[in-house]
């Protein structure tokens, strides 16, 4: 017996399935032009944001700081309870924030950088913050005066001047570096500043803070040392400790001083980390 069927109802199976095709296959053209899912979409996002902004303007200064302290006891309760997700999200928080608050600002996304990596331990979030230049520093840093200077240290001025010329966001990265470790070391005083603290200074992240951080410091204390030789001095004391922990400072405090000066009132001086200037 011949189970095939017959010609015209083969031709009118194959139309059937044809249109059972043609029926399930989504109109992409309705769905991507002014269909109701896609009017639906583009309306809700705006309306967010518009519905966000709107509660945030309506409330109250009170409303606002314990609006403010709730999503703050938010962020440490997820810290607790997932730390690997508030690990991944926190960081980037912070420089989304930071970019829609002060937009391209070269300068906060470096120490922004520096803290995220190793400047959190022992520099606090607002220190890195821009501040008005009335209260930048703590103290008002008197401007050196070359009449009160030796004929050694006139001179090395000098050279630094010659050597620290021009606009500091065009220097290229031996200047920089240089500027950095010198105004570092200089406000220490005879304290020292430490290996590590150093090369997160310069932008150089944690892999880069073994032999590569350290020789840059090296390279860097070498170049500024030519600088003070010709004048008889000598800038700076044999460095003790290894690693991250090895200490580098000044020889003379003296020396140190004047340096300080002379940096927290160069035009550079915003390349330095947030510190305290010592007691001149």
């Amino acid at each position: 017996m011949d189970l095939r069927p017959e010609e015209g109802v083969k031709m009118r199976s194959a139309q059937h399935i044809q249109t059972k095709e043609h029926k399930s296959k989504p109109d992409h053209g309705n769905n991507m032009n002014n269909s109701r899912s896609e009017r639906t979409y583009s309306k809700s996002e705006p309306d967010f944001d518009y519905y966000v902004a709107k509660k945030y303007n309506s409330k109250s200064d009170k409303e606002r700081e314990l609006y403010f302290q709730k999503l703050l006891d938010a962020f440490r309760t997820l810290s607790e309870e997932a730390p690997e997700v508030f690990d991944s999200i926190a960081p980037e928080m912070l420089q989304r924030s930071i970019w829609s608050w002060r937009g391209a600002d070269p300068l906060l996304s470096k120490k922004f950088n520096n803290w995220l990596m190793a400047d959190y331990q022992w520099t606090p979030f607002d220190d890195i913050l821009p501040k008005e230049r009335s209260s930048f520093r703590p103290v008002d840093v008197p401007p050196l005066n070359p009449d009160q200077l030796d004929e050694a240290h006139h001179s090395l001025i000098e050279s630094l001047q010659d050597r620290f010329r021009g606009d500091p966001h065009r220097w290229d990265a031996s200047r920089r570096d240089q500027f950095v470790i010198l105004g570092m070391m200089a406000t220490a005083g005879g304290y020292g500043v430490r290996q590590g603290k150093l090369i997160h200074s310069l932008g150089m992240g944690l892999a880069e803070s073994g032999v590569r951080g350290a020789n840059t410091v090296r390279a860097t204390k070498i170049a500024l040392s030519r600088l003070a030789k010709p004048f008889g001095l000598q800038l700076f004391a044999p460095a003790v400790g290894n690693g991250p922990e090895r200490i580098h400072m000044f020889n003379d405090e003296e020396l140190a001083s004047i340096i300080a000066r002379y940096v927290f009132n160069h035009e550079a001086s915003v390349l330095l980390p947030a510190t305290d200037m010592p007691a001149l």
